[in-house]
């Protein structure tokens, strides 16, 4: 391990108080670990969780502590991604040879879930962010650093993270998660192995229901496949699905899953996912069914994503990571009421999506759905867990049971259209129509 390229903070006069506390935080874990790399890689985690929670960032340095250093600052150590390629932006605060310590400061991006192939810990400076974790079964033993593995994602636990809580980044599948921030702006700092192998390990993303796949993968054939085919997209419309077709065919797993979820997301239309993902002949039917629905879900998940970003209340930002990440309509409601400690986590719910749709006085429609009382009645019938002929049989009590029959075709639309909206997609999917 080199020494930290950031100077001390007694070399410099009138070192900024940022600069000389992670100095201080990186000197005391540098020598918590001891020299050379091996020792770096195989106590980080839990030196730099000990000493975080021992420091506590969040009770000395602020988001404003940290605009002021950097926008006064003539040098810095050295930045670990200088592009900005991960954060709104990120900052490193400290180097130490085989370790970084960053600020990342998050304002309406939310990490995919994925794993690390790197180690060390987190910790929340400020704000809160939605953390959940997650496990993946794949069908079969995968090969040494395949570029797509066909399996199932299942949601083990999901927490709120508050300023001053820490948590320990472990490489690999030891730690599949993602983070939605829900205060505008959240900071987290991460103190991180940054000398690993690059060959060593893939830093796999996860789509639901459950593939994986190794986004920084550098397949000059797969790359120059997707920009031949956006090309011949702008070139002649009406010709590149004969050409997509064409690759399709011989597509393995990655492939196949890139250039179906790119298409159904352009088309903004889910039965591209159904329709195209039967084209992929190389593929078996399951891991065909896998495509479609992992294309799918990211069309859904655009939908909910795109929203995020018009929301700045935190229980909004709240009611969205959940419907991002949690399928099942009762523990999604009992996930509101641990949160939020309400009476009735349903009317909980509702009053954020009245909010969200302009139908309160507190917002106007910050997400574009126009949702009547007629539609809103409906709504909470069905997060209660009523199918149509429920919903149908609540309404004539209130409005006829004449009237009802009168519009039951237009009833049963909206039931349907409901229960297809990404919004409430995934919860849905239960209820009877």
């Amino acid at each position: 391990m080199t020494a930290a390229t950031c100077p001390a903070p007694s070399a410099v006069a009138g070192a900024h108080s940022v600069q000389a506390y992670f100095h201080r935080l990186g000197e005391r874990i540098s020598s918590e670990l001891g020299e050379g790399r091996a020792a770096v890689y195989a106590g980080l985690e839990r030196v730099a969780a000990e000493q975080l929670a021992a420091f506590n960032p969040s009770a000395h340095i602020s988001h404003a502590d940290l605009v002021d250093y950097v926008l006064g600052a003539e040098t810095l150590c050295k930045q670990a991604d200088l592009d900005g390629n991960f954060a709104e932006p990120p900052v490193s605060l400290y180097n130490g040879g085989d370790f970084d310590i960053s600020a990342l400061t998050w304002l309406d991006g939310t990490t995919s879930i994925h794993q690390h192939a790197f180690c060390g810990a987190f910790h929340v400076l400020s704000g809160s962010s939605i953390h959940c974790r997650y496990r993946f079964d794949p069908w079969r033993p995968p090969e040494p650093r395949q570029r797509a593995i066909a399996g199932r994602l299942a949601l083990l636990d999901l927490e709120v993270l508050h300023a001053g809580d820490t948590r320990v980044i472990a490489r690999g599948d030891d730690l599949i998660h993602s983070l939605f921030h829900m205060i505008r702006p959240s900071v987290t700092i991460v103190i991180r192995t940054i000398t690993d192998d690059a060959g060593a390990d893939v830093q796999y993303d996860y789509r639901w229901p459950g593939l994986a796949h190794h986004p920084f993968q550098r397949h000059a054939p797969t790359i120059r496949k997707q920009q031949y085919l956006r090309m011949l997209r702008v070139l002649d419309e009406s010709a590149a699905p004969a050409h997509l077709r064409r690759v399709l065919a011989d597509a393995d797993l990655f492939l196949a899953y890139v250039l179906v979820s790119e298409q159904t997301r352009i088309s903004a239309d889910p039965d591209q996912a159904r329709a195209l993902s039967s084209l992929c002949s190389r593929l078996s039917a399951n891991e065909q069914d896998l495509v479609c629905r992992a294309a799918h879900n990211d069309l859904l998940s655009q939908t909910l994503v795109d929203c995020r970003r018009k929301l700045h209340d935190p229980g909004h930002r709240f009611l969205l990571a959940l419907l991002l990440n949690v399928f099942d309509r009762e523990e999604l409601l009992g996930l509101v009421q641990r949160e939020f400690e309400v009476a009735d986590s349903v009317d909980q719910v509702m009053c954020w999506v009245a909010e969200m749709t302009g139908n309160t006085d507190r917002y106007q429609n910050l997400i574009g759905l126009d949702f009547s009382a007629t539609e809103l009645q409906m709504l909470e019938a069905m997060v209660r867990g009523a199918g149509l002929e429920v919903v149908l049989e609540q309404f004539a009590d209130r409005y006829g049971a004449a009237e009802v029959d009168r519009q039951r075709d237009a009833l049963a639309a909206l039931f349907a259209a409901l229960k297809r909206c990404a919004l409430f997609h995934h919860i849905f999917a239960d209820l009877p129509e």
